[in-house]
């Protein structure tokens, strides 16, 4: 476990935060982005006063994109030494490994029993397994989803067998007899049935895993960093009001009568880290890149 920096600097007797006049988290936030309030302050100590701690994590009121304003904002107020204004203590004085959220795992994570590797055109090395089935041409569909583990929106396809169309009141309760006016829809069944179980699966479906396995050595965007380290959800749900009409209808969502909900960018970031360590993370993200050019935002 390692020891708050923070934790340390009062075991010595030194005053751990900067001065903030009882202002609370996110009105500190406010001051220190206030041009001036920043200049020639460890980035370490600015977002460790303005952050909210527990015994294992710290909260900011920010949220992802706020986070990152606010390290810009730091950079901007210290134009010329801010490469110097890091953290008040080298970063291998106190951790001997300190590495950046890469992901980096021995097996593929959707399937430990995968095979092969390929390296993508951004230095990725992602999962090459390859899963064949043959389809009736005529009858397939598509759906696009976005999978996490690779990081892509991928194609899947699947064999579209007609359905019975009828619903269980069809037919005459007395006689039994198909009831004239589903008459059309039981023909045309059949009729796509027949079809269905003669015309052979002749169209060879290919799909290729991707999973990403590891991108070490790539220059990881801050936004991606922070995403990694986060131990909140990217989004959150809100309502209007549960127990009434939802007011936001057209702008996120088409919902009409009783709010179901709004997905959105969730307010708050969460680490298992204080903010000097946050600092850490964002020197190793600038030093990354040979030009010190290391990209902010995701692509």
């Amino acid at each position: 476990m390692v020891i708050p920096y923070a934790f340390v600097k009062v075991m010595q007797g030194e005053e751990p935060y900067l001065d903030k006049l009882d202002r609370l988290p996110k009105k500190q936030a406010k001051f220190l982005m206030t041009e001036g309030n920043m200049g020639g302050k460890y980035l370490g100590a600015c977002l460790d006063s303005c952050r909210w701690g527990s015994h294992t994590t710290v909260m900011y009121e920010m949220s992802t994109k706020g986070l990152m304003g606010f390290i810009q904002n730091w950079m901007q107020q210290n134009p010329e030494n801010f490469t110097g204004l890091w953290h008040e203590k080298q970063i291998e004085e106190l951790y001997t490994k300190f590495e950046l959220p890469f992901i980096h795992n021995e097996t593929c994570p959707k399937d430990k029993n995968h095979s092969g590797v390929v390296r993508d055109l951004g230095g990725r090395l992602r999962c090459a397994h390859k899963s064949e089935e043959k389809l009736k041409p005529s009858f397939v569909r598509y759906w696009d989803s976005f999978d996490k583990l690779s990081g892509m929106t991928q194609r899947h396809y699947f064999e579209d067998e007609p359905s019975d169309p009828l619903p269980d009141d069809a037919w005459n309760e007395e006689t039994g007899e198909l009831l004239p006016e589903y008459k059309e829809d039981a023909e045309r069944y059949q009729r796509e049935l027949k079809e269905f179980e003669q015309e052979e699966s002749s169209l060879l479906v290919t799909d290729v895993c991707y999973s990403i396995l590891s991108d070490r050595g790539r220059i990881l965007p801050l936004e991606t960093i922070i995403k990694r380290l986060n131990l909140r959800p990217e989004t959150e749900t809100v309502y209007c009001d549960r127990f009434g009409p939802c007011e936001r209808v057209g702008e996120l969502s088409e919902i009409v009568g009783w709010c179901q909900g709004h997905i959105q960018e969730h307010d708050k970031v969460e680490f298992p880290f204080d903010g000097w360590d946050l600092a850490f993370y964002v020197q190793r993200w600038y030093q990354q890149s040979p030009d010190r050019k290391s990209p902010i935002f995701e692509k």
